[in-house]
């Protein structure tokens, strides 16, 4: 019963601290808010019916719930350090809720909770505004009590006696130098950065020993306070050992940590590592890389993503480009949602926020835009696609662009056909080639333009048998497309092109039809000028 009553409560902490998160990142009236405020209180009433009041209070750096130590699984619940932090950062140290708590109570409860700390404290601190609003079942700092055994108790509040109070002996690497616990840790983080694997593995090991004999939040304070050390083995790190895998598990529960109090600029170097070795910057295995996904992924949950996103598109706490940062370093495992608002979002300023963090993630995001290329699709949202495509693409990936090219809205084709002249290197030609005979005469146009400007000497046949093409009407449109083919020969520079346009330059009519209009004429000149001065060019050399 004690055990079930104990779970229920934890729940309700969790819910607590999701409640007062969902209060920071969604609007006051957001269905998010109020559902969760209410699932909240339903949990607590259910709790005192059994047990009043609910204490969670903090003691000498401990955890307690209901009078009792959390142990150590439930103290790896962030949620729960989380909402201890946010408490303390109001300066309060314990919280009890009572029989006759009303719904409004908890609902202003969660919402001052929810305003930043030095609004509280400027506002004359928690408990003064409990009071003027009326929250009599909720009391801040009241006495708990601590089991410590079947015969005896000591109590735990904040004027507790320490000589009675529980022992939280000082962290082995905070006692001195002439602490041999201390001369250890120090002594093997300088081992794990050794050249030699052997010595590095047993480094690595023992120090795993160490960090495995303390407390959780002992294991969780060393491990930040060597995190910068531990980074730099991970990148040194070849092969996936057992010390290899706990000391990841270790960085992972402190970046869930970092990113849930929002301290994105430490937060940064150890997302770094694990994502540069996901994305190939950093060379290892597959054993390694399999480890950096699993970190990555379960650290991207919705909740942090939502975090980083709020910040990343408001900037409300001024650190955007650190939520940037963050984000990018994801990489495709954040792509889906990313891709779904770029879809959906109307909002045209937030859709270009994370085109750029899409463009940021770099080659690694091709794949899942090219999944994303369906004729179907919105006209807008292919359009983007090509101009992220036109950012992080290449030669290999320049095809995907090709069916957009014959899409019947002018700007996804004009997108696409800008984006393969980015990135298409060597493949630009054959591509556009691919599709010229298929195209409307405006892209048509884009498309010899194109052609002319990469010096596509592919292109020179089919452009001679254009402008070779017979009109009987020498309509805007044709003058246009043919000066064009006579400006994309001039730049391409080919000899293969001179008697076409000799033929046009110097010939009354145009191929024994009618005179040529003059416009064609003086391309055709200005042509065949480019492609001499190109041969003398290359004779003196």
């Amino acid at each position: 019963m004690d055990t079930d009553l104990q779970s229920k409560a934890m729940s309700a902490l969790v819910n607590m601290h999701t409640a007062i998160k969902n209060v920071q990142l969604y609007p006051p009236t957001s269905p998010t808010v109020t559902t969760s405020i209410e699932r909240l209180y339903l949990q607590l009433l259910d709790v005192l019916r059994q047990e009043a009041p609910l204490v969670f209070a903090e003691s000498e750096k401990k955890i307690l719930l209901r009078g009792k130590l959390l142990n150590q699984k439930e103290h790896e619940m962030i949620h729960v350090t989380s909402l201890l932090d946010i408490l303390l950062q109001c300066g309060v140290k314990s919280i009890s809720f009572d029989k006759g708590l009303e719904r409004e109570e908890l609902n202003t409860f969660i919402r001052l909770l929810a305003k930043k700390p030095e609004t509280i404290q400027n506002e004359g601190g928690l408990p003064k505004l409990m009071a003027e609003n009326k929250i009599t079942h909720i009391y801040p700092d009241k006495k708990v009590y601590v089991s410590m055994d079947k015969d005896k108790e000591v109590i735990a509040s904040v004027d507790i006696d320490h000589d009675q109070s529980i022992e939280s002996p000082a962290s082995a690497e905070d006692q001195g130098s002439d602490d041999p616990a201390g001369q250890a840790i120090s002594r093997l983080t300088e081992d794990i950065l050794n050249e030699q694997a052997d010595l590095r593995a047993q480094a690595s090991s023992e120090l795993v020993k160490i960090i495995e004999s303390l407390s959780f939040d002992r294991q969780r304070g060393l491990i930040e306070r060597l995190s910068e050390r531990l980074v730099e083995w991970i990148k040194l790190e070849t092969s996936v050992t057992p010390a290899y895998k706990k000391i990841c598990n270790g960085l992972q529960t402190l970046l869930q940590d970092l990113l849930s109090r929002e301290r994105f600029a430490e937060t940064i170097p150890i997302m770094d590592v694990f994502s540069k070795i996901h994305t190939g910057a950093l060379k290892k295995d597959d054993p390694v890389i399999k480890v950096s996904l699993e970190v990555l992924r379960n650290t991207a949950s919705e909740y942090n993503i939502h975090i980083l996103f709020k910040e990343f598109t408001t900037n409300e706490k001024n650190k955007s480009a650190e939520a940037y940062q963050i984000l990018a370093g994801f990489g495709d495992i954040i792509l889906s949602p990313l891709l779904d608002i770029v879809r959906d979002v109307t909002d045209s300023k937030e859709r270009v926020n994370v085109i750029h963090l899409i463009v940021a993630m770099g080659q690694t995001a091709i794949p899942a835009i090219k999944d994303r290329m369906n004729a179907d699709a919105p006209w807008y949202y292919l359009r983007n696609l090509a101009y992220i495509l036109g950012h992080i693409g290449n030669e290999t990936s320049a095809h995907i662009l090709v069916p957009l090219l014959l899409h019947k809205n002018d700007r996804v084709s004009m997108e696409a056909l800008k984006s393969i002249g980015q990135t298409g290197g060597s493949q630009r030609g054959p591509l556009l080639l691919s599709v010229l005979p298929q195209v409307n005469e405006q892209l048509r146009i884009n498309i010899i333009e194109m052609l002319g400007k990469v010096k596509c000497a592919k292109a020179v046949t089919n452009l001679v048998d254009m402008l070779k093409n017979k009109s009987l009407l020498a309509s805007d449109e044709y003058i246009s497309l043919q000066e064009k083919v006579c400006n994309a020969l001039g730049a391409i520079g080919s000899p293969e092109a001179i008697p076409a346009l000799s033929e046009i330059a110097e010939s009354k009519s145009f191929l024994g039809i009618r005179s040529c209009p003059v416009e064609i004429k003086y391309a055709a000149k200005r042509a065949l000028a480019s492609i001499k001065r190109k041969q003398e060019e290359n004779t003196g050399r």
